[in-house]
């Protein structure tokens, strides 16, 4: 999906949502690609964990804002995901195909926190955006 420039707060929020809902996909299929002994594998976990905790509170969002987001978005359900590495990757092609992801994702965070209004929004936008931050850093530092 490309960061769209359609200046509505709403849409924004809920392509930032979908593109979390995608990376919760991807980062499931690279959690189980990786052997559980390298240092990789518990950086996933804690990723895994937060994109799940930012697709509730963008959900959550949406809610308080009034919107259901399923009916504008496929679920995790209605998702399929592209086999990102049918042979056995090494960690670092699994590290760099995350790190474009959330990369990607950074990208719909600005441009949803540029458009957004409400302040509860601005808020979670803002802490997945440090999220981010965080978990490229500690990608990086493999």
């Amino acid at each position: 999906m490309t960061p769209s420039l359609s200046q509505d707060p709403i849409v924004a929020l809920n392509q930032v949502l979908s593109e979390v809902i995608d990376v919760v996909l991807d980062v499931k299929q690279a959690h189980r690609k990786v052997p559980e002994t390298h240092a990789l594998h518990s950086k996933l976990d804690r990723l895994f964990d937060d994109v799940r905790t930012w697709a509730r509170l963008l959900v959550d969002e949406d809610a308080a804002l009034g919107v259901s987001p399923l009916t504008r978005m496929p679920s995790v359900a209605g998702r399929k995901p592209p086999n990102l590495w049918p042979e056995t990757p090494s960690d670092e092609d699994v590290r760099r195909v995350i790190d474009d992801y959330l990369q990607r994702l950074e990208q719909h965070v600005a441009i949803a926190l540029a458009e957004q209004q409400d302040d509860a929004a601005r808020a979670v936008l803002a802490d997945v955006e440090l999220g981010l931050l965080a978990h490229r850093q500690a990608l990086g530092e493999l």
